[in-house]
């Protein structure tokens, strides 16, 4: 059709111009879409178990980008690790450029605002430029990337309620009879973001109580276990002073707590304790997966990209 339109002689010249300016403004359109990028952010862990879920990740949101609307929006999806291994920020960030992409959307997959969303990410990919940040990553083995695409920096999993649903689920797994049980949420938390981790589990344990009916929840910042044989023995006690089963959940990406509970040991001196022996006869159930494997993580990164697109 828009050749016989194009050869039309008796076509007006103001409508012949009007033509060729707005196919002129497809073909821009098109092109800028072609070469947008989303790059999703994991933090990285020496253990590939770990790590799997949020490679994963990848293709699932190529997969759900293909079947809605985003299907021509990002020419290339791809996943980064911080740190530990490969792919890193700087591998990916120059594969996309190499790409031809000129535009990045990242998205950090962290739990909440930390160190590491905060200033670690910023710096690797150039967004943020401290001395002492750049040498210490640079200790780490960490390369600051270097590119003229255009880089924008999204939100953690905070925004919106995937958190408090899929800590939901992994309570109703592990529940049986919610009027005997109690919760406990364990998190990584940051010292000098803490008021924001503290006011998350509130946040999530309130919600998770009222949807099932279990009267009591805790909750212990422990890093990635470091802390656990203190502050997490601490509140599971305390929490099974308050009902005969505790139902233990983890905030981590990809990361259960069981593992947590088998590896830490409580050091009482001149006897060392395993979470098992210092709550023998107790009913304790920990979870076994994190937030990871669960297809809405992977609707959250699709959402929060299309919002960056329409916004």
């Amino acid at each position: 059709m828009l050749d016989n339109l194009f050869s039309s002689r008796r076509m007006r010249p103001a409508r012949t111009a009007l033509l060729t300016v707005l196919v002129a403004f497809a073909l821009t359109g098109f092109a800028l879409a072609s070469s947008r990028g989303l790059l999703i952010v994991g933090h990285g862990a020496p253990m590939p178990s770990w790590n799997g879920p949020v490679l994963a990740l990848e293709s699932e949101v190529k997969t759900l980008l293909e079947k809605g609307e985003g299907s021509d929006v990002f020419a290339e999806v791809r996943v980064a690790l911080m740190e530990f291994t490969e792919p890193s920020i700087h591998t990916v960030m120059c594969e996309l450029e190499e790409a031809g992409i000129d535009e990045v959307y990242v998205l950090p997959l962290f739990i909440a605002p930390s160190g590491h969303s905060l200033f670690d990410i910023p710096t690797i990919l150039g967004l943020y430029a401290e001395a002492s940040m750049i040498e210490e990553l640079g200790e780490e083995g960490i390369t600051i990337v270097d590119t003229d695409m255009k880089v924008t920096l999204g939100p953690t999993l905070r925004t919106g309620s995937v958190l408090r649903e899929v800590m939901l689920d992994r309570v109703t797994e592990l529940s049986t009879d919610t009027e005997v049980e109690s919760i406990v949420l364990l998190a990584h938390g940051d010292v000098a973001t803490e008021p924001v981790w503290d006011g998350l589990c509130r946040d999530i344990g309130s919600y998770v109580c009222s949807r099932t009916g279990i009267q009591h929840y805790d909750y212990a910042l422990v890093e990635v276990g470091q802390s656990f044989p203190t502050k997490g023995i601490a509140a599971i006690a305390r929490a099974a002073e308050k009902a005969e089963r505790v139902l233990v959940v983890g905030l981590y990406l990809s990361m259960g707590v069981e593992g947590m509970a088998e590896r830490s040991m409580l050091d009482m001196g001149m006897m060392k304790l395993t979470a098992g022996e210092a709550f023998r006869g107790s009913d304790i159930r920990y979870a076994t997966k994190g937030l990871l494997p669960d297809p809405r993580i992977a609707e959250w990164i699709v959402e929060r990209a299309m919002e960056r697109v329409d916004g």
